[in-house]
């Protein structure tokens, strides 16, 4: 059995990567660790407890983390996720309540408790992370593996400025941080999200037909990305944290990788949290993560449609 634990920002698509990663077979979540983003922090605690109520499984601990980034003011999502970050859909909150333990002791105690194991996935900035690695360093070293859903990809505007995506932007100094821990590093970014895991067209369409309950709740919360996208002027939108997850819970559905040395900008203001990647030739030089450069599209909705559009189970 796989271990994990998830750091987000929890909004409308970090709940669906949440969701895939309680339903899928040979995974278990340790924990979520909760972190401010794409919401101010005590909505994404809220988020977090509504994700794994609607995932409808076993129920991990949620903790309540870092609710300003290192360095600067927070920088939210709500032109994007809604102001609930659920799609402006004000649910009720969860009757599941988060623990009393904070985020990044949770973190450093579940690594030292499982050490070489856990494989670690951020969906939001990387906060909590470097709390931890600046508290523990020797123990985060303990993680088996991180995914990281950050960046654009060589080459690639981002989302937030014309250089940066929003997780960098967020908080460049916590993901600088986080690219100097010596633990595996598999970065997804928006290239490849934006191109190979959009949702659009006759998919969209067999989504919208489900009577499935998920599935329904998952349209519903992620309208206002649509709206977002469809305001862009683009027919379709993508889920950028499920590609994430799903890259990490299926390597099958990855079929281009390059080892890089990534670093990210955090000191000049008009490309804050841009990142740099020096492709490693022939073993020439030293890298410190693997970046995906291309995801079976098929293969990628066949594994999520498999496990987010159903109703789940109860043990």
């Amino acid at each position: 059995m796989r271990k994990f634990i998830i750091d987000t920002d929890t909004a409308t698509d970090d709940v669906v990567a949440i969701i895939a990663a309680l339903r899928a077979k040979n995974i278990e979540v340790l924990a979520l660790t909760v972190v401010a983003g794409n919401v101010e922090l005590k909505q994404a605690v809220k988020n977090s407890l509504i994700a794994v109520q609607v995932a409808n499984t076993y129920r991990p601990p949620v903790y309540i983390g870092m609710a300003e980034p290192l360095c600067r003011k927070l920088v939210k999502a709500e032109n994007v996720h809604g102001d609930d970050g659920m799609g402006n859909t004000h649910l009720f909150p969860s009757k599941l309540k988060p623990k009393k333990e904070h985020a990044v002791c949770a973190l450093i105690r579940l690594i030292e408790e499982n050490p070489y194991e856990i494989e670690l996935i951020t969906l939001g900035p990387l906060t909590n992370v470097a709390m931890a690695c600046l508290r523990a360093p020797k123990t985060m070293e303990k993680l088996k593996s991180m995914t990281l859903m950050v960046g654009s990809g060589p080459n690639t505007p981002g989302n937030t400025t014309e250089t940066a995506e929003f997780n960098a932007y967020v908080d460049a100094e916590a993901l600088s941080i986080v690219l100097d821990l010596n633990v595996p590093k598999f970065l997804v970014g928006l290239d490849v999200i934006t191109r190979d895991t959009f949702v659009g067209g006759d998919s969209l369409k067999n989504l919208q037909e489900s009577n499935f309950f998920t599935t329904k709740f998952i349209l519903r919360i992620t309208k206002s990305i649509k709206k977002f996208n469809e305001n862009m002027g683009s027919e379709v939108f993508d889920l950028a944290d499920p590609t994430a997850m799903a890259a990490t819970i299926w390597p099958d559905i990855v079929e281009q990788t390059e080892e890089v040395y990534a670093t990210v900008e955090t000191n000049n203001e008009e490309n804050y949290g841009q990142m740099f990647y020096r492709i490693n030739k022939k073993n020439e030089e030293i890298y410190n993560a693997t970046i995906c450069l291309k995801i079976h599209r098929e293969k990628y909705r066949k594994h999520m449609i498999d496990v987010i559009f159903n109703d789940g189970y109860l043990e």
